[in-house]
């Protein structure tokens, strides 16, 4: 017990083990390729660039998968303080893997409605859908935290089960789709492939800018919340995929109803009424999403419902969605593009010949004929005019003079033509009226055969003055 520790006697050690080779780990690269399968698509792809370093890792790790698919990058130019040097950093990644870079300048509007953030988003993304060719992917960077992030950023906003489902892995977009392939890394992975993939790039100086939403939850939040729950950006990330599957049910029920609602391009206001408040909005919200609109804000939706669900059915409301508005007629509540006011000069005249612009609405082609619509006058012209109301309209010899807004609303004519019809004035008398699809001609003014005659052509009128 007493002996130096030198002349104790080692334990024997035991047989060496043969060493097993671990299987590598796929790399970003081959996980990258296989995300891509799995997401289907294309073989076009197109790489967002901003210049930063999520997207110059994107462009990196899809580099070595160029015999597989065919590679090109777009860089969109928001000119905005640090916009030069990120344009210079995308540039400089392009050439230096030898791939073709499409750079598209943007101007920003509405910034005040939307801030910064947000209308530099709209700007941005509009680029990306005018620039894909049919059948392109446009690729962003896109990762698990930026998942995270965006989930807490929509609860923060109040969203509902669309917005807290954050960012779909793939979604349409212009001609083509929006795939986000990255929504799985970590931040880090990227950064440490992308330290030995030679691939220049630059930080956006905007990314300190704790004023933005996103900055200040990722520099000052998100750091907090690490601390805390160290795996938050795995489980926030799970919680949004799941919503996107509920979503996606969701989705598939809202279409099969919406179909029963359809009233050929419109939807059937009885029916829509019939359903609950919350399934109604909903609804409503899905039809104008597939039109390519965005969801109506809760503002939005409540004047929709007061217009045409609560309001009484000879009224005729009108609600604009940006290009678009929504109508009601027959029942059926319909989605057209936003249409101008007939504007014509207070001394505008129907030649016997010639042409009328009606400035954006088409345009009026007037030439003579033996069997025309409406007789010429012996002396003088005819007067064009728009709608001013009051107009009243002799249809027989026989037959009081009536309201033409009456007689308009009893031939189901369109709210949006009946504001639009050109008048025909003969001094203060009202001899015809000019429809895209008709022509009437007052009692006294019917050309009989043989007599010189006008005959008018309401010529390249918008879909929306053809329809219902």
């Amino acid at each position: 017990p007493n002996a130096p520790d030198a002349l104790i006697p080692s334990a024997p050690s035991a047989p060496a083990e043969p060493a097993v080779a671990r299987p590598a780990l796929p790399s970003l690269t081959e996980r990258l390729a296989q995300q891509l399968t799995d997401l289907g698509g294309s073989e076009r792809l197109v790489v967002a660039l901003s210049g930063g370093a999520d997207s110059a890792a994107l462009l990196a790790a899809l580099v070595p998968l160029r015999g597989r698919f065919a590679l090109r990058a777009l860089h969109v130019d928001h000119a905005l303080p640090g916009s030069p040097a990120l344009r210079a950093a995308a540039e400089s990644a392009a050439r230096h893997v030898s791939i073709g870079l499409e750079v598209v300048p943007v101007t920003l509007t509405q910034v005040q409605n939307l801030g910064l953030e947000a209308a530099a988003r709209a700007a941005r993304y509009a680029a990306f859908a005018a620039s894909l060719l049919p059948g392109e992917d446009l690729l962003t960077a896109h990762h698990l935290e930026d998942q995270a992030e965006t989930l807490l950023l929509q609860l923060l906003r109040g969203a509902g089960v669309r917005g807290l489902a954050a960012m779909p892995s793939v979604s349409s977009l212009g001609a083509g789709r929006l795939v986000r392939p990255l929504l799985q890394e970590p931040r880090a992975a990227l950064r440490g492939f992308l330290a030995g993939a030679g691939v220049p790039w630059v930080e956006d100086p905007s990314n300190a800018d704790l004023s933005l939403d996103r900055n200040f939850l990722r520099l000052q939040v998100w750091p907090v919340l690490l601390k805390r729950w160290p795996a938050a950006a795995q489980t926030l990330a799970r919680s949004a995929g799941l919503l996107g599957q509920t979503l996606d049910i969701l989705d598939r029920e809202l279409l099969a109803d919406r179909a029963a609602l359809r009233r050929g391009e419109g939807l059937d206001l009885a029916q829509l009424r019939s359903r609950p408040a919350p399934l109604r909005r909903e609804l409503l919200r899905s039809w104008l999403r597939s039109a390519g609109l965005r969801a109506p804000t809760a503002a939005q939706m409540r004047e929709i419902e007061r217009q045409f669900l609560d309001s009484a059915q000879d009224r005729h409301p009108v609600v604009c969605l940006g290009a678009m508005s929504l109508r009601r007629h027959d029942g059926v509540l319909w989605l057209q593009p936003a249409l101008p006011d007939l504007m014509l000069p207070a001394d505008a005249r129907l030649p016997e010949v010639g042409t009328v612009d009606l400035a954006g609405l088409g345009r009026l082609r007037v030439g003579r004929s033996p069997c025309g619509q409406l007789r010429q006058l012996v002396h003088g012209d005819y007067r064009l005019a728009a709608r001013h109301g009051g107009e009243r309209w002799l249809s027989g010899p026989d037959r009081p003079r009536r309201p033409l807004k009456d007689l308009l609303r009893e031939a189901r004519i369109a709210p949006q033509v009946r504001e639009r019809v050109v008048l025909v004035f003969d001094g203060s008398t009202l001899a015809a009226v000019l429809m895209p699809t008709d022509v009437w001609v007052a009692e006294g003014y019917r050309a009989v055969p043989g007599e010189p005659s006008i005959e008018v052509v309401w010529e390249q009128a918008p879909a929306a003055l053809l329809g219902a």
